[in-house]
């Protein structure tokens, strides 16, 4: 059972076992300062976010979206921050349905700011009634913020200070207190506080009056006024003094105002007896503030302020049409506009003002929808309303329901090669949306695949990995329903793979060439001459292979190669064959050492029918002969000259001898040295030149006959003690089971490091399988004597591979190339890795796979003798392909030879899986290529040197890194569907023509973005779009998600030959 356990690093993770969960926090949200009534945002995000899905808490609680706090994709938006509503605790969860796991976020929560206005009170005396003359008087300001305001008072307008006319003012207890109160000290009492958020004003003053007969007292203070335009305002304003006061209003320019005097903008201004002013048709210029100023006999004149505002309301902006589901509650706020004073807010449906109670009705300025039904949907009015007028604006409501169906998607059978429709129709409110998925996998835009508006799936062109199991998905907020079909694919009649157009025999030689063919039904094949002739009676046509016992020049011609069935008809691949005398050489260039400054001649030769063109690669580049300057020459017979040598000349040079059938290479050193400097005289005791000579003569001699007498000795050590061994051994026992190293027994057990104990898994165990081994062995011996090494290819993990001529390796056949394997290494691993390579090459027996045809066991190191082909390996034919130098090759590669050589790879790999082997090094250095371009599947390995810059050193191992798998690499885990991956790279390689994949990477950099599941390759030019598909299937970060060879081979076979990028 998975156990959940706390992370000790802290939140914002999840460990299941001890293993940390999949679901990580990009960004957590983390506690931030905020203003009251201002937009916020909590900001949580997360790795992946199509897999999980996100919701909010609130104090543990789940947070409600509404209009003013909502859900913005994973993060929490706020349109107006409430001090009261958002206070508390936020944190972020993220779970995922699929396997119940969950992951929260760190705790977050806003420092809101805000300020809210209040009155000045009287704080002491308890009352007004008992404020006298000379006695403490307190007030208190009731502004409150956060953070904590700072208070300023103030005194008919004027700011007071503490100290200032026996004033004390107290911020921390918003306090101000007159000590004593006198008659001065009367007048209208205000405060204003400002902090981090603003400012507020006392929303209600006090008017300190202490009796003074002559001194100005308030008997009415005028009141803020807000009208609309052209309507009128009233101030009211009042003093009482013996003997009476006098009266005076003042606007904001100072100006006095009467009604002998006004201002031209107050022209319609009346002041009355009582002091009251009355403004009409009100405008914006008499917006402002007014001060009504009492002055007594005595005492100073008191100020008395009031502001006239002008009605306004702003516009309210839009609603985004709501989509809710039946039976769930919903909210949708009213945000009223910007307005003096504030508008008032309500609700309306079809007319009618909603309630205050019951299923749907209007709460604050939020509309109320409870177990929604789908009478609800409809439009919703929101109206705002002051003196300035109204605004309104609708929300469009929809109900969502869930889908039903019109037409389900049926099993259908479609045509390959054809488009093809799968229907998904269903209706519902609003229009669902329509997803299709095939074997489980979502489809997304794709050339092939197109979603049409209805729901319906069209295959724009049918392939025959297209019959598989499809479903689609339709569905709405209310919810979903699902559907699958699966697709039976009518296959096309076609060539798997077609004939290559043009194909080159070896004359006097045997020939093969295939064609086969799918369809319906398995169809008939059969070959013809184009031109109507019928086949010699040396040609035989064998169930589509056309086989040569004996290639003559008359063979050569159009052949037309036809495949039919009853229901499809028939259809032709053309094949024009050309009869060759493949490339022999000559001569063949030879180790070469110069003096610099001397001329080097590096002599090559080549025969054959059509006559080869020479061309020479010296250090790594094709020797161009245009561009090789004075010093450097070909002849016409191929022949390589190179004048004045010099140091930077030394190097491998490959004579390379092709035709329009096939290519063959040679190579030899050059070694460029200094010249011996003779000296100018010579002591009197110095021997002759013939004498010094002599003496060089004599000792190499005598250590060479040293060496030949203990090399004699030891092996007729060797063979007796052989001898002896035999005469003691039971009856029946396998004599070679101890003499592998040539080593005596150790406590009855051979002390060879290569023991015929460690037994291939396939082959049994026991006596029984014992027997069965050494039988297969000596089937397979090959005697190493009949073996003549021609040159060293590279060295493998196990040891040098190199070129040899088997004398008698096949019958009737005097010399066969061959290709020979040495076990040389001493490491178990190694040794078991050998064995297993022998095992897979004695089973297989594929014409796209490389035999094993003998096995050299009776001395060390053992040898594995394998199938060679004339051109090399893949890597080197792909790499000579690609030379702009058209004398090196008759053609370029065109894309259906490209797609004929990573068929017939395919084909072997076919082979090679289905026999249960895992190759674990597939790749195109591990390929060998006919004249003939038949592929085969090798393992040459050439890890040491030759393609020691394709291997990585990882874990005390060489790998390919660049054609591993990523569970190949990071787990050890080899397989069929890791050997599909190496295929896809290879195929990479063919339509590149050999080059490095990932080239402009360091190996620690691919490294890296295989662990992250990152490592594709890019589209190769001119690769058609739909075998680029194919890679990118083999490389399919979940193996099962790989297809499989035989799917690859008949996905090859079906490319049509005029495929287009």
């Amino acid at each position: 059972q998975n156990l959940l356990c706390s992370d000790p690093a802290g939140p914002g993770s999840l460990l299941l076992g001890s293993t940390q969960a999949a679901i990580v926090f990009i960004k957590q949200p983390s506690s931030q300062d905020a203003l009251q009534g201002r937009r916020a945002l909590l900001r949580c995000e997360v790795e992946a976010p199509g897999l999980v899905h996100v919701y909010w808490l609130l104090d543990g609680a789940p947070v409600q979206d509404t209009e003013r706090r909502f859900t913005q994709g994973s993060s929490l938006s706020f349109a107006a921050v409430d001090r009261l509503q958002d206070s508390g605790t936020f944190q972020c969860v993220a779970r995922d349905d699929v396997t119940g796991e969950e992951a929260r976020s760190a705790n977050a929560s806003f420092n809101i700011k805000w300020i809210e206005a209040g009155p000045v009170v009287l704080k002491h005396p308890a009352s007004e009634a008992e404020i006298q003359p000379q006695t403490q008087v307190t007030l208190r300001c009731h502004i409150d913020g956060h953070p904590r305001p700072t208070y300023q008072w103030f005194r008919d307008g004027t700011p007071l200070s503490d100290g200032q006319s026996n004033n004390t003012v107290s911020s921390k207890e918003r306090n101000l207190t007159l000590r004593p109160a006198g008659p001065e000290h009367s007048g209208l009492y205000s405060c204003c506080a400002h902090n981090a958020f603003g400012q507020a004003c006392s929303s209600q003053n006090f008017t300190l009056s202490i009796a003074d007969e002559s001194f100005a007292r308030v008997v009415l203070a005028p009141q803020d006024v807000i009208v609309a335009r052209n309507e009128e305002a009233m101030f009211h304003c009042q003093f009482s003094a013996q003997p009476p006061p006098s009266l005076q209003w003042l606007f904001e320019d100072e100006t006095p105002i009467t009604n002998r005097s006004r201002p031209p903008h107050l022209r319609r201004a009346t002041v009355f007896a009582n002091g009251s002013l009355l403004l009409t048709q009100v405008r914006p210029r008499n917006a402002g503030v007014y001060r009504c100023i009492g002055q007594g006999q005595r005492g100073p004149p008191v100020i008395l302020e009031a502001t006239l505002h002008l009605a306004e309301i702003e516009d309210m902006p839009l609603f985004e049409p709501r989509v809710f589901t039946a039976g769930s509650e919903e909210r949708v706020t009213c945000l009223p506009p910007k307005g003096l004073p504030e508008p008032s807010v309500w609700w309306e449906h079809a007319g009618v003002r909603l309630p205050t109670h019951g299923r749907v009705y209007q709460k604050g300025h939020e509309l109320v929808l409870a177990s929604i039904a789908e009478s609800d949907a409809g439009v919703y009015t929101c109206h705002a309303a002051n003196l300035a007028g109204q605004r309104r604006q609708d929300v469009n409501i929809t109900v969502a329901t869930v889908p039903t169906w019109l037409k389900k998607p049926q099993d259908s059978q479609l045509e390959e090669g054809k488009p093809g429709y799968l229907h998904c129709l269903t209706q519902a409110t609003p229009k669902p949306t329509v997803v299709w998925y095939r074997n489980q996998m979502l489809i997304s835009e794709d050339s092939r695949f197109e979603v049409f508006k209805n729901g319906t799936l069209r295959i724009n062109n049918v392939e025959v990995y297209d019959g598989t199991w499809y479903r689609c998905v339709s569905s709405t907020p209310a919810g979903s329903i699902e559907a699958q079909a699966r697709v039976q694919v009518l296959e096309k009649l076609k060539f798997t793979p077609p004939p290559q157009p043009q194909q080159c025999m070896e004359f006097d030689k045997e020939a093969t060439v295939p064609c086969s063919a799918t369809g319906r039904e398995k169809p008939t094949i059969k070959w013809e001459r184009t031109d109507g002739s019928s086949l010699p009676e040396w040609v035989t046509d064998n169930a589509g292979t056309l086989h040569f016992a004996r290639v003559t020049r008359d063979d050569a011609g159009n052949y037309t190669c036809i495949a039919s069935n009853g229901p499809q008809g028939q259809i032709r691949a053309h094949v024009q064959l050309t009869v060759a005398v493949f490339i022999t050489f000559k001569v063949e260039p030879e180790r070469t050492t110069v003096y610099q400054g001397h001329t080097a001649l590096l002599q090559c030769e080549a025969q054959g029918d059509p006559k080869p063109l020479i061309q020479w690669k010296g250090k790594d580049r094709i020797l161009d002969p245009t561009k090789l300057g004075p010093r450097m020459h070909i002849f016409q017979n191929g022949s390589l000259v190179i004048h004045d040598v010099a140091p930077e000349d030394s190097g491998r040079y490959t004579c390379i001898a092709g035709n329009s059938c096939n290519i063959k290479h040679t190579e030899a050193p050059l070694y460029v040295v200094d010249k011996p400097v003779p000296e100018e005289s010579e002591g009197p005791g110095s021997p002759p030149p013939y004498k010094m000579i002599q003496t060089i003569g004599l000792s190499v001699g005598a250590a060479v006959a040293y060496i030949i007498a203990v090399l004699g000795l030891m092996f007729y050590c060797k063979k007796r003690c052989k001898a002896k061994r035999l005469q003691k051994q039971p009856e029946g026992e396998e004599p070679e089971m101890e003499c592998l190293n040539g080593g005596p027994l150790q406590n009855g057990q051979p002390s060879a490091e290569i023991q015929e104990e460690v037994a291939l898994t396939s082959l049994g165990s026991g006596p029984a399988a014992t027997n069965k081994r050494h039988s297969t062995s000596d089937k397979m011996h090959f005697p190493r004597s009949s073996l003549q090494p021609i040159t060293t290819l590279g060295k493998s993990e196990f040891g040098e591979v190199f070129l040899a001529k088997a004398q008698g390796l096949e019958e009737g056949v005097a010399e066969t190339l061959v290709l020979v394997k040495s076990l040389q290494s001493k490491d178990e691993q190694q040794q078991l890795d050998f064995r297993r390579e022998l095992e897979m090459f004695g089973k297989l027996n594929h014409a796209n796979v490389v035999r094993l045809l003998g096995l050299c066991r009776e001395a060390e190191p053992h040898y594995m003798v394998l199938e060679y082909v004339d051109l090399g390996d893949l890597k080197q034919f792909l790499r000579i392909s690609k030379s702009k130098d058209e004398k090196l090759k008759s053609q370029p590669l065109s894309t259906k030879q490209k797609v004929a050589l990573c068929t017939q790879v395919a084909l072997g790999m076919e082979h090679l899986s289905n026999n249960r082997f895992v190759h674990k090094d597939l790749a195109a250095r591990n390929c060998l290529v006919s004249a003939q371009r038949q592929v085969k599947v090798s393992a040459l390995g050439l890890s040491k040197d030759v393609y020691n810059s394709e291997y990585y050193h990882f874990r005390q191992a060489w790998v390919p890194l660049r054609w591993m798998s990523p569970e190949a690499i990071l787990e050890g885990d080899f397989s069929t569907k890791s050997d599909v991956w190496a295929f896809g790279v290879l195929m990479w390689e063919v339509f590149t023509h050999g080059e490095m994949p990932h080239g402009g990477q360091a190996d620690d950099e691919v490294l890296a973005d295989l662990q992250a599941g990152k490592a594709r390759l890019p589209q190769p030019e001119g690769c058609p779009s739909k075998l680029y598909r194919l890679m990118q299937r083999c490389w399919a970060l979940s193996p099962k998600d790989r297809p499989s060879f035989s799917e690859i081979a008949s996905t090859l076979g079906d490319s049509p030959v005029d495929s287009k990028p």
